[in-house]
């Protein structure tokens, strides 16, 4: 398997039914487990009816009920803290018991792991704890573990921390309203990123 399936042209696989991977399908199949396999169940019974007609906040809270969930817990950034109220006071009125841990739990110094400060004048600067995020919600008894807005590499350690499955609700971009996107849909920045397309301007 080459894995530049962004540079294809046909997407066949979408479209025709063509495997160009050579790995057998019954090994693809094999390979999912049972929990794995209840959980594509669920996943696409929320994509066949409800596709474009819900956010990803209400295709969260349909999935979560396809699988039987009732506790919810999201790490969240402090940066997104009013964000987050909403977003748990939704799962809330979705009867949900919903559970939200923020990134600067135990406020512990950054410091402590020699971490590069954003203000280097703070005597104290809180380091983000995804591994605590982790095991906090997973104390509640969490079934579906929500990310939002996580740094980049905490997210990673977060999702390999928690004992359940985890999905994304908000991806953090500062710049650009959290919609890591939208870097690809202005010509601006694709310029800036030097990603245009040739004879685009």
């Amino acid at each position: 398997m080459k894995c530049d399936c962004a540079n294809c042209t046909t997407h066949a696989c979408y479209t025709k039914g063509v495997n160009c991977t050579g790995v057998d399908p019954l090994e693809v199949l094999d390979a999912y487990t049972d929990q794995e396999k209840e959980i594509m169940q669920a996943a696409a019974y929320v994509e066949g009816t409800f596709y474009s007609n819900i956010t990803r906040l209400q295709e969260t809270a349909e999935f979560a009920r396809a699988m039987g969930y009732k506790k919810l817990g999201m790490a969240f950034c402090i940066g997104l803290n009013a964000e987050a109220r909403y977003i748990a006071r939704f799962y809330k009125q979705e009867g949900f018991e919903f559970y939200s841990v923020c990134c600067k739990n135990c406020s512990i110094a950054k410091k402590e792991l020699g971490l590069r400060q954003v203000k280097p004048e703070l005597d104290h600067e809180a380091m983000c704890n995804p591994k605590m995020q982790a095991r906090f919600l997973a104390e509640q008894g969490t079934e579906l573990y929500i990310s939002c807005g996580l740094c980049v590499g905490h997210d990673a350690i977060f999702n390999k921390n928690c004992p359940g499955p985890v999905t994304t609700l908000v991806v953090k971009d500062r710049l650009l309203a959290h919609n890591p996107l939208g870097a690809i849909y202005s010509r601006y920045w694709k310029r800036k990123l030097r990603i245009m397309d040739e004879g685009e301007v």
